[in-house]
């Protein structure tokens, strides 16, 4: 059920193929999904579309106790041993607490709609919005639990290939609303939903055919205390580790939502959409440090963990100077090629926090590195302190300064859960930065971002979205030949320390 590799390097740079592979086609597709929606509806209602996405996002982490989280923790050892009586028990398992918890929350949706669209979206448009997403719910968590399973049996291609199915069905849908004249609101939200079980059917009919008729069609699913005791126990303390990364990652949205309404919100979730942008690119590297971390910790080479966390932390700080500065100069420009002039609003809130993204990168490679080090728990620690003060901060910049206080406590967020893993792991794996070239390309950043900003910006003024489009891009360009110019030793370096460890595996 689960191929065999030589070694575990192998076995993830071939399976982060796919993960790479699929995740550059489905960021695309979001994007364009994302722009054509904000094309033809308000930014109010916008806003209230991505929050109620965001707020399904958040309880959708909590509904099922973390079972479906763990079929990745028992899976693995229960196929290991054959035992595909209870590989099936814990998928039956999941698939119980998902459908049960799934079906009172969303009768909760749907039947307490109005009560939340006045009280918490202030909002009457939200209310059939609410009991559209009420069924949205139901679907996303079974087609999770199945994709879960994909994961946990190392199927990478299944994995992202199912999801690109429910995204690409997705924007099928918002294209025929869109070019058929059938814009709304309503509309938008019921091709989520068709988009969606059309995914469920695809994802369904592969799991069918790739795994249950050869592993499950005979097998039983067991009723034993211990088992589910077992599993029970793990889920729990799984659910809670998971609540807390998603509810950092959306915390700020439903705050925003509740304190200022639905046309920040709008704004809000076009700059969540500009400033992921680097993930579409950055995020599988990430993703394929912590099994390298793993393998590399069990074999007790602190030595060589040490050079890839350093190598890897100088080396996307200067590329988080070079791509996040480009993209504060020219923020309100990429906001309006992007998703048009009224949401030129998104790419101010993204000045607020842009720069500071560079601690996000620094901290995806620590919590990789603590994860394969088998640290989760103190992960846990960490985002619940971020939590709190990011909580906090929410609640006294957004005060202050709007909906650009939420950016800015966005980023002072992840510098503080940069700072507590740094501080965490340094006795073992401290970072030795590079001042000497961090300090020269911030000087050259600020120079060149003057001159820069200085006799672009005027150029892109009324050249319309197409043109400032390739205008964009031509400016992009440009800007990068010259900081991998000015840091082309360094660059040169660090792939020859890849290919050093590489080899020496």
């Amino acid at each position: 059920m689960i191929e065999e590799y030589k070694s575990l390097s192998e076995k993830f740079l071939k399976k982060g193929f796919w993960l790479y592979f699929f995740s550059l086609i489905i960021g695309p597709v979001g994007y364009i999904t994302k722009i054509m929606i904000s094309e033809k509806i308000t930014v109010s209602e916008l806003g209230i579309l991505y929050g109620i996405i965001s707020l399904v996002t958040l309880i959708s982490t909590y509904n099922d106790l973390g079972f479906t989280e763990s079929l990745k923790h028992f899976i693995p050892k229960f196929v290991t041993e054959k035992n595909y009586d209870k590989v099936k028990s814990v998928l039956f398992y999941a698939l119980f607490a998902q459908i049960t918890t799934s079906l009172i929350i969303a009768a909760g949706f749907y039947f307490g709609a109005d009560f939340i669209a006045e009280n918490y979206f202030k909002s009457q448009e939200a209310k059939e919005i609410l009991e559209i997403f009420a069924f949205f719910f139901i679907g996303i968590n079974i087609f999770q639990t199945i994709n879960n399973f994909f994961l946990a049996v190392q199927d990478a291609f299944a994995y992202k290939l199912t999801e690109f199915f429910r995204m690409i069905f997705i924007l099928f849908s918002v294209i025929f609303v869109f070019f058929g004249n059938y814009s709304s609101l309503i509309n938008y939200s019921y091709s989520w939903l068709i988009g969606l079980y059309i995914g469920i059917i695809i994802t369904l009919f592969i799991f069918y055919k790739k795994y249950y008729k050869k592993y499950f069609s005979e097998s039983k699913i067991l009723i034993e205390k211990n088992l589910i005791k077992n599993i029970t126990k793990y889920a729990l303390l799984v659910s809670l580790g998971t609540q807390v990364g998603v509810l950092l990652s959306q915390i700020d949205m439903q705050m925003i939502i509740y304190i200022l309404g639905a046309e920040d919100a709008g704004y809000y979730t076009n700059y969540l959409s500009i400033i992921n942008i680097p993930f579409i690119v950055l995020g599988p590297i990430f993703m394929l440090l912590m099994p390298i971390f793993s393998e590399l910790s069990s074999k007790g080479e602190k030595e060589k963990i040490n050079k890839i966390k350093n190598s890897f932390s100088n080396i996307f700080l200067i590329i988080g100077i070079i791509f996040n500065g480009f993209m504060f100069i020219f923020a309100k420009e990429i906001a309006f090629v992007l998703f048009g002039e009224k949401y030129i609003e998104s790419g101010i809130i993204l000045q607020y926090s842009i720069l500071l993204l560079v601690f996000n990168f620094l901290l995806q490679i620590n919590f990789n590195l603590m994860a394969g080090i088998g640290e989760v728990k103190q992960r846990v620690k960490i985002l619940g302190i971020a939590i709190f003060v990011n909580f906090i901060l929410n609640l006294i910049f957004i005060k202050i300064l709007g909906v650009y206080g939420a950016s800015l406590a966005t980023g002072f967020g992840w510098i503080l859960i940069w700072f507590l893993s740094e501080k965490f792991l340094k006795k073992d794996f401290s970072t030795d930065f590079d001042f000497k070239t961090i300090s020269k390309n911030v000087i050259f950043f600020m120079i060149f971002g003057v001159g820069f900003w200085y006799f672009f910006t005027p150029l892109l003024e009324n050249l319309g979205r197409i043109k400032s489009f390739f205008a964009l891009a031509g400016i992009g360009i440009l800007w990068g030949i010259i900081f991998i110019f000015i840091n082309k030793s360094m660059f040169k370096n660090f792939i020859s320390e890849i290919k050093k460890l590489r080899g020496k595996r």
